[in-house]
């Protein structure tokens, strides 16, 4: 028997010391002014989904989204900038509009905010206010709920030396956006494309 030894498990932070990792993690991930994903992407409501490969790339002028369903149905490319949305199905049909979130509701059918979910995709709140936030001892987002969407983040893993989130769900109402990423790439300023 060993006197004097005792393992008392994990310590748990207080959250005034979860709010501080999760603010220098922002303001780390700040710093960069691109960033690209690629991973598989699932949208679905009470009556119709999709699912598939998708890539997006953001940078400080310009964004560009790739995705492409199960068996090539659903492919369709997405590019936007300060001018407004371009979409391209699969078939060679193009739509425009002032942006994605419209293009993408209008055209692809699905009701998600996809400027706001650039935000929540890196662990992050959107601009603007949120109803709550659940931070981990590690700094990371473990639940948001902003614009009546609540993000589960289930899962993190570490590139380019920063924890990002690999495995997420939005859902409001009906709707239901899961990401599965397996790729992150960041791009700080004055470094070129990535």
């Amino acid at each position: 028997m060993f006197v004097g030894c005792s393992s008392t498990g994990p310590v748990k932070l207080g959250e005034q010391e979860q709010e501080r990792l999760f603010q220098a993690k922002s303001d780390q991930l700040l710093v960069f002014s691109s960033w690209s994903l690629e991973g598989r992407l699932a949208v679905s409501n009470e009556t119709d989904g999709g699912s598939g490969q998708f890539r997006w790339k953001k940078s400080d002028s310009e964004i560009l989204m790739d995705f492409h369903g199960a068996l090539g149905r659903g492919a369709w490319k997405l590019e936007a900038n300060a001018q407004g949305a371009e979409l391209v199905l699969a078939d060679g049909t193009i739509y425009r509009a002032g942006s994605i979130d419209h293009l993408i509701r209008q055209q692809v059918g699905w009701e998600i905010p996809v400027e706001n979910l650039s935000w929540w995709v890196r662990g992050l709140a959107a601009p603007g206010k949120f109803r709550s936030r659940v931070v981990d001892d590690e700094g990371n987002i473990s639940l948001l709920l902003q614009d009546g969407w609540s993000i589960e983040y289930d899962r993190y893993r570490v590139f380019d030396d920063i924890n990002l989130p690999v495995k997420l769900t939005a859902h409001k109402g009906d709707w239901k956006v899961k990401l599965a990423i397996r790729n992150w790439s960041l791009t700080a300023p004055g470094s070129g494309d990535g």
